[in-house]
């Protein structure tokens, strides 16, 4: 990656703003984390901004690397990011709402409710 008088190629610059990228990501999900209140603006910072990171990072790291066998499976895993990671945060705030622990108060800024009618029994 490096060219023959030893000094820094576009990839490695491309791999060095990908990281600091992902790493401002998890900075910022750490923070959010400490400063929200509520469960499910906890769960959409914790989903946007870590797979955003970690999709930065992975990314990074392939441009470090170059096109190898590393870089394949580096990118296998940006995709399994990308697939599961909605799935799972989807899965935990549909729990979370039917739960009567971490159910949403009437107090709320919820404008929108859309499971209401199912969570009573209706079709929907």
């Amino acid at each position: 990656m490096e060219d023959k008088q030893g000094g820094i190629t576009i990839f490695k610059l491309l791999g060095y703003a990908f990281v600091i990228n992902g790493t401002f990501f998890f900075i910022v999900t750490a923070i959010a984390m400490l400063r929200f209140k509520d469960f499910y603006t906890r769960l959409h910072i914790g989903s946007k901004c870590l797979t955003g990171g970690g999709i930065s990072i992975l990314l990074g790291i392939i441009f470090f690397k170059g096109l190898s066998l590393y870089s394949l499976k580096l990118g296998l895993i940006i995709i399994f990011l990308v697939i599961t990671n909605p799935v799972t945060t989807h899965a935990l705030a549909r729990a979370s709402y039917y739960s009567k622990k971490l159910s949403i108060p009437e107090n709320s800024n919820l404008i929108r409710d859309d499971l209401h009618k199912k969570k009573n029994g209706g079709l929907l």
